[in-house]
């Protein structure tokens, strides 16, 4: 933060982590970098940095934007084997140098409406910690939203369960729990002074894409899961124990039934980018990548 005559200048620093993710990142970047100081991208998971081609287009914002963008990749691997998230996130902190953070995901996506309107709000009201806007969560393809509670009038009701987080104050930061998801909200729900430190900014969504990214990355996604316990113990405990095979049938088949969840809703809303993304994308290819390693129809009557 530096001083001039007539305002304070904050800095924002914008926190990616990431992992094979050239589906999403160009829009996730394109829509943010114009708006922070500087991007700090944390490259890698339990096997390593990327192998698709996210480094190349980091390497064509960074032409772009020289300076801007610092890279750092590596190995994140849990005990288990699956992605250890938390070190991947903490790396970056360390790393942040900006009065406020903004913690992203590539399959995250704003306008450059909402970027600028946050970008006012910080300028206008520096003194608060958290920065916060509606949160859209598509799911299937863009058509649908998904939502946490059965009923819709439950799953509308106007509480930050409906909300996201995008911005905080660096101020903040001994209140970060440092896990995966950074998750800020939980320690502020100590009284109500806590309530000064938000600041909503209306008319500002944060676009989630990850459950409409195609049917290998949402296989892949599962697999992992599984693989390093995300999941609830009574489910996990019997498929993990049946090995790779087992695992991989019941992803595909847990990815398939998305159309069965009742907890989704149609949407008329905006959409951030035009191209349609659809949860079933490139499943004849992945069905048959799978088939090869473990035979054919193996995936059937899970």
């Amino acid at each position: 933060m530096f001083e001039t005559e007539k305002e304070i200048i904050m800095r924002i620093s914008m926190l990616l982590p990431i992992y094979n993710e050239e589906e999403f990142l160009p829009y996730s970047l394109a829509t943010t970098i114009d708006y922070v100081d500087e991007v700090i991208i944390i490259d890698g998971g339990p096997f390593g940095p990327s192998d698709d081609k996210t480094k190349a287009i980091i390497d064509g914002f960074d032409t772009i934007y020289p300076g801007k963008i610092q890279y750092y990749s590596g190995t994140f691997r849990l005990e288990n084997g699956g992605w250890d998230e938390s070190a991947s996130r903490n790396l970056g902190l360390s790393k942040v140098t900006g009065d406020f953070l903004m913690p992203n995901c590539a399959d995250m996506i704003y306008t450059h409406e909402g970027m600028s309107r946050m970008i006012d709000a910080i300028e206008k009201f520096p003194d608060k910690e958290i920065i916060y806007c509606l949160f859209t969560e598509f799911w299937k393809d863009e058509r649908y939203i998904r939502l946490y509670r059965g009923h819709a009038m439950e799953a509308w009701f106007p509480m930050m369960a409906i909300s996201d987080i995008p911005i905080v104050s660096m101020d903040a930061v001994d209140k970060y729990a440092r896990g995966p998801s950074l998750d800020l909200k939980r320690a502020y729900y100590t009284g109500t002074e806590d309530n000064k430190a938000f600041l909503f900014v209306p008319n500002v969504y944060r676009y989630h894409y990850g459950w409409i990214s195609g049917f290998d990355k949402q296989v892949e996604k599962h697999i992992r899961n599984m693989t390093m316990g995300a999941w609830a113990e009574n489910v996990e405990m019997d498929i993990r124990d049946k090995g790779d095979m087992e695992i991989a049938k019941w992803a595909i088949n847990h990815v398939i039934n998305y159309k069965d969840n009742t907890c989704y809703f149609d949407y008329c809303g905006d959409i951030p980018i035009r191209p349609r993304f659809s949860y079933l994308d490139r499943y004849d290819k992945t069905i048959a990548k799978y088939e090869v390693l473990y035979g054919k129809d193996f995936w059937r009557n899970a």
